[in-house]
Formats: structure tokens, sequence, C-alpha cells
């Protein structure tokens, strides 16, 4: 059988072998992923001296391939992201998944390009109404921003931070603080996330979770599988 090429680009390197798994899972057996990465052609110290945030930059969170954690700026990874849209498509991609939920400005494409945060947001602002959503980030520094991302949403939530990228233990623990906080669910608000975390998440806290990595996933598959 021959399946339809569909690209992954992680903002940081790939492969992203701690979400290979979950993706190939949720994703329809039609479709076949290919990876790339932004900070593929750099090292840690090339990340840090040329992409580390300023003030007012969108601080991102990401993996390098040896599984250690990288923190960057959004708007100066953009190009990065932009050339490897790009060359996925040159190599056929029929569809393209930034794998972050950050935000991001307009990219050129000629596939469809699919960026996780406007998916995540509208389902949960469809699902919550009225109600406050607890969201958990990878990174204290995110807090604020995540605020203002989701408060622009039109969404009302109460954010707390655990990284991924730490292990599954720290992201049971701040799950278990959510227990009787009143949120109607838990959106875990990076691709970093996995399924393990989510179903860890959902008996500590208590909540209905949504992960983005299989939410995205699903979507594609939708339209292209």
């Amino acid at each position: 059988m021959t399946r339809t090429r569909i690209a992954g680009i992680t903002v940081g390197q790939s492969p992203r072998t701690d979400m290979t798994d979950d993706l190939k899972a949720a994703l329809s057996d039609t479709l076949e992923l290919v990876q790339y990465g932004a900070l593929d052609d750099l090292t840690l110290a090339d990340v840090r001296q040329e992409l580390a945030p300023t003030a007012g930059d969108e601080v991102l969170v990401s993996r390098m391939r040896d599984g250690s954690q990288v923190t960057f700026s959004g708007e100066r990874v953009v190009p990065l992201v932009q050339a490897r849209v790009d060359q996925a498509e040159r190599e056929g991609a029929r569809a393209v998944i930034v794998l972050c939920t950050g935000a991001f400005p307009q990219l050129r494409h000629r596939v469809p390009l699919v960026f996780p945060q406007p998916l995540l947001h509208s389902v949960a602002r469809a699902l919550a109404g009225d109600d406050r959503v607890a969201v958990m980030v990878p990174e204290t520094s995110q807090v604020k921003q995540a605020r203002a991302r989701w408060s622009a949403s039109g969404v009302q939530v109460d954010v707390v931070a655990a990284s991924p990228y730490a292990g599954i233990d720290g992201v049971t623990e701040t799950a278990r603080g959510l227990a009787g906080s009143g949120a109607a669910f838990l959106c875990l608000d990076c691709m970093g996330f996995s399924r393990a975390m989510r179903d860890a998440a959902r008996k500590a806290s208590g909540l209905d979770v949504l992960l983005p990595r299989t939410l995205v996933a699903r979507v594609v598959s939708e339209l292209l599988g």
C-alpha cells in the first residue's frame, strides 16, 4: 500500500523518538510520518548563543536529539521552521504539522500547514463554555504568556508548570495539586507531553485531559487518512 507522506516539524531536533509512538498510534495507517527539526543543524551551544530569548520574546521549550531540554526564543526560531516547511514540501509532503503548541506567524506553504495551538484552544473553548480550564506548561517562565494566550482565545484558565522532559513524576505531582480545583478539565499545553503523562495526570487530578499530540494527529488523519 502506498501511504501519504506527511511531515512533522519539531522546533527542537529530530527525530522526536519520545513522540513517535504516540503520533503513529493516533495517525491513520494510510499516512507516513517523516520528521524534521528546526534545530537539526545546531548544537546546544549554538542554540543558547543564537536563539536565547530576550525581553518580550515568546519562550519555547523543546528537546534536543540526546533528550536534553532546551529553551529558546519563539521569534528567532521561525526562519528555521520555515526552512523545514520548504524542505518538507520539496520532498513530497502532502501536509505539514508543526510539533509545537506555541504561537507562530503565518508561514509560507503550499500544502495544509497545521499548528496545534489554534486547534487545542478551539476544542478547549468549545468544551469549556464559561468554565475554567487547568493548563499545564513546561516552564514557570511560560505561565504568564500562556495565561495571556488562552485569555485571548476566550478561555478562562489556571496555569501550572511541569516539564515533560524532566520525567513523569513531576507531571504527576503537579497534576495532583489540581485535584478539587473545580477546573472543567486539564490541557497539557506542549507537544512534549505523552499519552502516559496524560493518563497519569488524569488519575492524579481526577480531571479529564486534552493531549495536543494525539488531537492534532487525529485531525490530520480525518483530513488525509
